[in-house]
């Protein structure tokens, strides 16, 4: 069966199970594609990287102060 028929059987479907099949076909994607636990390790990856470059001094940092005056001028409100 090719995706010609299954769309052409799909459109004759009712809204409600054509909406209910979507929903699915989207989900069935995001969990073939993503992998929480590698998602997560990539994560963990780059916070050890960023937390190692703060610390061994090869990004500067800069005062919330200044970050937020950059951003918002003289109007720059810090709680």
């Amino acid at each position: 069966m090719g995706i010609g028929t299954i769309k052409k059987d799909v459109s004759r479907l009712p809204v409600r199970d054509r909406a209910e099949l979507a929903r699915w076909i989207i989900e069935n994607l995001e969990s073939a594609t993503e992998d929480q636990g590698a998602v997560d390790a990539a994560w963990r990856k780059e916070v050890r990287q960023r937390v190692e470059d703060v610390q061994s001094g090869k990004v500067r940092m800069i005062p919330a102060e200044k970050v937020w005056k950059d951003i918002f001028g003289d109007d720059a409100r810090t709680s």
